[in-house]
């Protein structure tokens, strides 16, 4: 495992709440599950922001993929479920023009 630095952050009584909630029902301790929680919504927060420029036009679905820190694959399968999104399936035959 890397190098661990120790991070000072404050809590509104509903966050706390939520990190005790995990503590919990993880079988954590505290640092494990703040750990867990920063960790996911990372996560999330490279999926929306891949999503987001994706929409915008900024960057094609591989460059999006990589943004998101997922196989093209594993995004694509993501992307389908995304509305406001266009994009265009394609047959592999047509790819390789077999018809």
């Amino acid at each position: 495992m890397g190098s661990r630095r120790v991070t000072g952050v404050r809590f509104d009584a509903e966050l706390e709440k939520a990190v005790r909630e995990v503590v919990k029902q993880e079988s954590v301790d505290k640092s494990t599950a703040l750990r867990m929680l920063v960790g996911e919504g990372y996560k999330e927060w490279k999926l929306k922001r891949a999503l987001q420029h994706l929409k915008e036009g900024k960057v094609s679905i591989w460059q999006a993929s990589k943004i998101a820190g997922m196989t093209m694959w594993d995004f694509t399968a993501v992307l389908k479920k995304e509305e406001g999104i266009e994009w265009a399936e394609f047959n592999p035959e047509e790819l390789l023009g077999k018809s």
